[in-house]
């Protein structure tokens, strides 16, 4: 399964859960994203609907796409977390790079991975 480095895709701003975040339809390598920020990866539903229903640590079955985010999730003990379709916005904001993200919400630069993400 090809994983691609974050800062070399174009990206959705989108809102998640009301705060910013970014979203690619690829699988993203972890190990590309910055330090402070946190790469999830969204299930969609089993209808294929393209409906968002769950974010975790890593999708296998239904994968939609990736999001990272500038703030932890709390995610549930297996690592997932369920969301509704009002919990995720298409329409949030302009960003198409990490960088652009980093700049727009004033988030640290930081060339090192935290490998808890």
């Amino acid at each position: 399964m090809a994983r691609y480095n974050a800062m070399e895709e174009s990206f959705e701003e989108i809102g998640l859960f009301g705060k910013p975040a970014l979203f690619t339809p690829i699988r993203i390598d972890r190990n590309t994203v910055p330090k402070g920020l946190y790469l999830y990866e969204v299930r969609h539903d089993d209808e294929s609907q393209g409906d968002p229903v769950q974010i975790g640590k890593g999708i296998l079955v239904n994968h939609s796409g990736t999001v990272i985010t500038c703030e932890k999730l709390r995610l549930d003990k297996d690592g997932f977390l369920n969301i509704e379709p009002d919990d995720f916005n298409f329409s949030a904001g302009d960003c198409r790079t990490i960088k652009d993200f980093q700049e727009k919400y004033e988030i640290k630069i930081k060339k090192t991975h935290t490998p808890e993400r």
